[in-house]
């Protein structure tokens, strides 16, 4: 195809009529594959950690914790410009990919260079080798990140889900299947590598787009500032949702840091389902309403809203049963990671809240604003981390919690500052929906840990049976709490109103 074919995938599109009908269906895609994906890792993740010790999740984690800086470099940045730019055409995206492309593979060169460097730090001599095979990744993502975009910005959001669904089923099956005859630590790097592996195939398989080999010298100045605006952010950010994994595995050691791993990752699946699931949708419509101040306000609070409302419970029950829920799914050789759990959960609601700002910040287009919050939010991370790691890895993961309570709503102010969106604003959205989890949290504790008969009926059930009971009591005490807070149905009508949408 020649340029001009590829023209109806870069214009402008106003924000008209089926704008929301579009957004609305494609974060129904978008949530439906992620929960299959949800449920896909949920299951891989139980079996592969049967078959396979804290120390092999601890190795990998290692390298993990240096590999996403690299690996998403060309996410970061290239994918945010194309979904957002209101102009753009097909040699500059051209242009860009071939930039992406000769920086990805520089940057899976130098991290198999420095991967002596990472066995050092560490003091695992295993890395050496283990790292030089998890670069590959890198190269293998950067070749998915334009055509991924792209399907973005058209809001193709099925394809988009097709792609991350079958990544997830292919990547878990071949991990599991390398588990189970013994590979043990490189089972994860078969894992890691084969999601990016397969996604780079179906998205140049969905995305018909192909690079120009010539293109014109269009500008792309501007679009790169704003990409290496993204990315300075997403160092910062990476930093500060990593140190804590990097600390932890530097002191306590591969057995500890698989631990915390575990915990770190149950705990964040449901922030990156919610999260990812939506980013995606909301940025291309946010974008398309910015010049109408009033509708990307409301877009917006609504979205935040069904998060809170969905996402604080969720926080408050996994804290509560995370514990039991560790130990039934992947065994009692695990005991350390649902301790470590207990404490990172009471800030899971509030993580998914909290990278909402994100949205703000890239659709309004001002990514040197989401890089100066990073400096802000990494050297409170530096503090708090710090702090915890002085005591122990339990101590880290409490300091993971307290981090996003002190940070959650002067990010959220910072990034809604240019749309007039402040923290009365963010507090009045809120205050309802956290009030509401916690306070059938605390009725929960009484009921079932407290009141003498209740507690000792309780006990005496087994895990599965406890966590059925737990969540079903949990959910009626919240959603009770919500009716009286709100005096009516109006969450519900939202997601209602949300889900008719949807189906229509």
């Amino acid at each position: 195809m020649s340029g001009s074919e590829y023209d109806h995938l870069f214009e402008a599109r106003s924000p008209g009529a089926d704008l929301k009908k579009r957004a609305i269906k494609g974060a129904g895609f978008t949530i439906s594959s992620r929960t299959f994906g949800y449920a896909v890792q949920t299951v891989g993740t139980i079996v592969m950690a049967r078959l396979l010790s804290p120390e092999d999740f601890g190795l990998a984690a290692m390298v993990m914790s240096f590999l996403l800086i690299f690996q998403n470099f060309g996410i970061y940045g290239i994918n945010d410009v194309i979904i957002q730019r209101q102009e753009i055409g097909h040699d500059q995206v051209s242009r860009l990919f071939w930039l992406n492309a000769l920086i990805m593979a520089g940057l899976t060169s130098l991290f198999a260079v420095l991967s002596p460097v990472i066995a050092w730090f560490y003091g695992e001599p295993q890395l050496k080798t283990l790292s030089i095979v998890f670069a590959s990744a890198i190269f293998f993502e950067g070749l998915a990140t334009v055509h991924v975009a792209i399907l973005a910005r058209t809001m193709a959001f099925s394809r988009t889900s097709l792609i991350y669904s079958i990544g997830a089923i292919s990547s878990t099956a071949l991990g599991i299947l390398a588990a189970s005859q013994g590979f043990g630590y490189w089972s994860l790097a078969i894992r890691r590598i084969s999601l990016a592996a397969v996604a780079a195939v179906c998205a140049w398989g969905f995305c018909k787009w192909r690079p120009s080999l010539s293109p014109r010298k269009d500008p792309v100045s501007s679009m790169v500032k704003f990409a290496l605006h993204a990315y300075a952010y997403f160092i910062m950010d990476y930093f500060r949702k990593n140190l804590d994994k990097i600390l932890v595995g530097r002191f306590f050691g591969k057995a500890v840091l698989g631990h915390y791993d575990r915990a770190y990752h149950l705990s964040s699946l449901l922030p990156n389902e919610l999260t990812h699931s939506l980013s995606s949708v909301v940025v291309s419509a946010l974008s398309r309403m910015r010049d109408d101040p009033d509708r990307f306000r409301s877009f917006y609070a609504k979205a935040v809203s069904m998060l809170a409302f969905l996402s604080f419970p969720g926080s408050v029950l996994l804290t509560l049963l995370g514990r039991e829920i560790i130990l039934l799914l992947i065994g009692p050789q695990w005991h350390e990671a649902g301790r470590l759990f207990t404490a990172m959960g009471p800030s899971i609601g509030l993580v998914v809240v909290y990278y909402t700002n994100n949205w703000l910040h890239i659709s309004l287009g001002r990514a040197d604003r989401l890089f100066k919050w990073s400096i802000y939010a990494f050297a409170a991370s530096v503090v708090f981390y710090s702090a915890g790691a002085a005591v122990s890895s339990i101590g880290v993961a409490v300091a993971y919690s307290a981090l996003f309570y002190v940070l959650l709503i002067p990010a959220l102010s910072y990034a809604g500052r240019p749309a007039n969106l402040g923290a009365s604003f963010y507090l009045a959205l809120l205050w309802k929906y956290w009030l509401a989890a916690f306070g059938a949290g605390l009725a929960y504790y009484a009921i079932f840990h407290v009141v003498g008969p209740s507690a000792a009926f309780y006990g005496q059930l087994s895990g599965a049976i406890r966590i059925l009971l737990g969540a079903v009591a949990y959910a009626v005490l919240y959603l009770g709490l919500i009716v009286s807070l709100f005096r009516g149905l109006k969450p519900f009508k939202l997601l209602l109103s949300i889900s008719k949408d949807m189906v229509s």
